[in-house]
């Protein structure tokens, strides 16, 4: 039985680059505030170039929010109206990943667990049948 595991933990390991044992390695990388906005950033307009993700639309709407208020603080007139275009569109991009959140794989040591060609009829027929 011990075999067993010490197998599929080498295999884990062999598949993450590491071979044999290793100490356990604390992360010295550290991620501010501004590392985390621009790895958003990146992110949002990772993808085709004209493909429209909600990461892309809410980052249109806060950069039109903050340049519109930006420019309400310099005494630019009527701009404010631009910072309400922003809000307005960044409520847009939330609404977006609310009605169709990203769907998300669930993995087991590389393999799909979930058949997504199955019907939900298929699946709770299945179940039924099983139990």
């Amino acid at each position: 039985m011990s075999s067993r595991y010490q197998r599929e933990i080498e295999e884990i390991l062999e598949s993450a680059g590491e071979v044999g044992p290793s100490k356990p390695r604390i992360s010295r990388r550290r991620y501010g505030f501004f590392r985390l906005v621009w790895l958003y950033a990146k992110q949002s307009l990772s993808g085709g170039l004209w493909s429209i993700t909600p990461g892309r639309v809410m980052l249109t709407g806060f950069v039109l929010l903050l340049s519109g208020l930006l420019l309400q603080v310099f005494g630019l007139g009527t701009i404010g109206l631009l910072a309400w275009v922003g809000l307005l569109v960044f409520i847009i991009g939330y609404g977006m990943v609310l009605a169709r959140p990203p769907k998300i794989e669930k993995r087991w040591r590389g393999q799909l667990t979930d058949d997504p060609k199955e019907s939900w009829f298929g699946r709770v027929r299945r179940r039924i049948k099983r139990g």
